[in-house]
């Protein structure tokens, strides 16, 4: 018991020994082996059993170098496998659905500031005039060949290249002429009480002639003409009123000189065709809309002023003949046009403005003709209707046109323009 743990070869002998002795006290030392005898045995395990350590190790690197027939497979299973459960695969759980990201916001780009507004000034140096001996030198190629693309300020267009009323100011001046150089040989044939005069060979002849020639000459003027200046469709068709208002003016005023058929047709012809050329030689091919429009009314005005006046004459018992008063309601409405063309070098109304006179100055007039008519005992017999709807219609044009206001304009706001007002007349 208090032998210290053996930790040799020697010492396992040794303690051996104590322990026999111990057990049985009547051994001997040469039974129980004598203590040089047991480390000449101790030494002898102890080579001993290095030698068999050392046949050991080498019989166990032997064994390890031997390959095996067949080799060892091990499997270690990695995260993220399908685990198993007694060889049965376990199904995995459904993969979680990814969440989409939200649309990125659009971002307002940044707005420059302003750039203020520079003023540059450039001295303009005008070239140098070329030499005297090229002034009259055109290569061929820069020849104008056929009609430019712009005429009076306008692009060509229209039937005729020359604008939107070209077509109708050449069928107006061929029809008119063809047609007036008709009636200058048939109308008087027509009150020749000679018999046969009226359809005879020669009158045939004149009608074919006449009528021909005429369709020609009005033609051919007005094709020249339009083509060489702008035509729009207000011109065309206010030259065609003022053909009446000079027909009518020529013709009343040579039948008050003379009774020849001839003369009473020609001047008619001549005035026509005198009143359609004015329009647009005087007027320009783009004449304006209320100027226009302000002729024609002070055309038919004098001829309504004009049978107002006849009307009191007629009613007063002053005398005076029909074919007399037919003259002059022929020649008012020239006068009047030509006073109201004067005019539109000072004035410039708008088309709402002469329409409203034109409305309630005629509307006036016949209503006070009428009433004044119908109240009086002898209706039209009495001076009184024609004075008063004469009074009424020109104080109710006064009127609307002096004082009848046209629509305010609106206030502005920043940054925007003025639109232009349109009357509820127009």
């Amino acid at each position: 018991r208090g032998v210290a743990r053996p930790s040799t070869v020697g010492e396992f002998a040794m303690a051996d020994l104590y322990v026999k002795r111990a057990m049985f006290p009547s051994m001997t030392n040469d039974s129980l082996g004598s203590v040089p005898g047991l480390f000449r045995r101790a030494r002898v395990s102890d080579t001993a059993l290095l030698v068999f350590i050392a046949a050991l190790l080498a019989t166990t690197a032997f064994a390890q170098a031997t390959p095996d027939l067949a080799p060892k497979v091990v499997v270690v299973p990695f995260p993220g496998d399908q685990p198993y459960d007694a060889g049965a695969p376990v199904e995995p759980p459904p993969p979680t659905p990814a969440l989409e990201a939200p649309p990125a916001m659009p971002t307002a780009e940044p707005v420059p500031p302003p750039v203020p507004a520079q003023t540059r000034t450039f001295d303009a140096t005008p070239p140098m005039p070329p030499p005297p001996e090229q002034l009259d030198q055109r290569p061929a190629q820069f020849e104008q060949v056929g009609p430019t693309a712009m005429i009076d300020g306008h692009p060509r267009e229209g039937a005729f290249l020359s604008g939107p009323g070209s077509f109708t100011f050449i069928m107006h001046h061929t029809f008119q002429t063809g047609l007036g150089v008709l009636a200058t040989q048939m109308i008087p044939r027509l009150i020749d009480p000679t018999p046969g005069s009226f359809t005879n060979e020669n009158a045939r002849v004149a009608y074919l002639a006449g009528g021909l020639g005429g369709a020609a000459v009005g033609f051919a003027g007005s094709a020249v003409w339009q083509f060489t200046h702008w035509m729009s469709e207000r011109t065309a068709n206010f030259g065609i009123i003022n053909s009446f208002f000079g027909g009518m003016f020529l013709g009343g005023f040579s039948d008050l000189l003379t009774k020849d058929p001839y003369a009473i047709s020609w001047l008619t012809l001549i005035g026509a065709t005198a009143g359609g050329w004015l329009t647009a030689i005087v007027g320009g091919g783009d004449l304006a809309l209320n100027k226009g429009a302000l002729i024609t009314t002070g055309g038919a005005w004098a001829a309504i002023y004009t049978a107002l006046i006849l009307g009191i004459v007629a009613s007063t018992g002053a005398g005076g003949s029909l074919r007399s008063g037919m003259d002059a309601i022929m020649l008012t409405p020239a006068i009047g046009a030509a006073a109201m063309a004067l005019a539109t070098l000072k004035f410039n109304p708008s088309v709402a403005q002469i329409v409203r006179a034109n409305v309630f100055g005629a509307g006036v007039a016949g209503a006070v003709l009428l009433i004044s008519a119908l109240i009086l005992s002898n209706h039209f017999a009495s001076p009184v209707p024609y004075i008063l709807a004469g009074v009424g219609a020109i104080g109710a044009q006064t009127l609307v046109s002096l004082l009848w206001v046209e629509a305010a304009e609106a206030p502005v706001a920043p940054g925007e323009t003025q639109r232009p007002r349109v009357s509820v007349w127009w």
